[in-house]
């Protein structure tokens, strides 16, 4: 069993801030987001299998945090990453992207719809139409904050997945396991690293050590 700072759902929640970072820089160009996004967990891939090695020295467990990464983790994110890139080119789908012209508009028309319908029923209720009417130059921060708060749960619902898949590996025989190691071999994925990592953690190593 790894420590928490290891496990599935730990490493993938850290590699997400990373990937978010990165992109809303490529939105519009999904083939190079695919690829940034590829070269990102990898990077991230290779420093925890060093830092977890050189602690541990778990033997294979590094290809098997390859293949979850890779095969599982990613291509789930990235469809909710570009996705998500496509809804805010789009301006959270509202009229106009949201821009003055559309909210001013919006607005006398909602109000114009509040004023027809109290003329026509002379209903008390249909005075609450107005106060409506008043939050209608807000709707794209609501739509933004609603997308917004959607992706950031979808995001949520991969981690969770992936820490089930930890926990399904914690309380598995070592034989399974190490079934499970054997077969993301064979899929080609392995603990190795590359120098250029090995490096990367030997500076963030010292930079990490008290300055004397």
């Amino acid at each position: 069993m790894p420590p928490a700072s290891y496990r599935l759902d730990v490493v993938c929640a850290k590699l997400i801030e990373r990937l978010e970072g990165a992109r809303p820089t490529f939105q519009g160009d999904d083939a190079r987001a695919e690829d940034r996004f590829r070269a990102i967990a990898e990077e991230q891939i290779e420093g925890v299998i060093v830092e977890h090695d050189e602690i541990l020295g778990t033997p294979g467990w590094g290809a098997l945090l390859r293949r979850e990464v890779m095969e599982t983790f990613l291509p789930r994110y990235t469809r909710l990453a570009l996705d998500h890139n496509q809804i805010e080119a789009a301006g959270y789908h509202s009229w106009r992207r949201g821009d003055p012209v559309a909210r001013v508009v919006m607005t006398f028309v909602a109000l114009g719809g509040a004023s027809m319908a109290y003329q026509l029923t002379h209903h008390p209720l249909s005075l609450a139409l107005f106060v409506l009417a008043l939050a209608v130059p807000f709707l794209p921060e609501i739509r933004r904050g609603w997308y917004r708060k959607r992706y950031t749960d979808l995001l949520q619902e991969v981690i969770d997945d992936m820490g089930r898949i930890q926990d399904s590996l914690d309380g598995a025989p070592p034989r399974m396991v190490q079934e499970r190691i054997q077969q993301a071999r064979e899929q080609g994925f392995t603990e190795e690293v590359s120098d250029e990592a090995r490096e990367r953690a030997r500076q963030g190593a010292a930079a990490r050590e008290p300055q004397g």
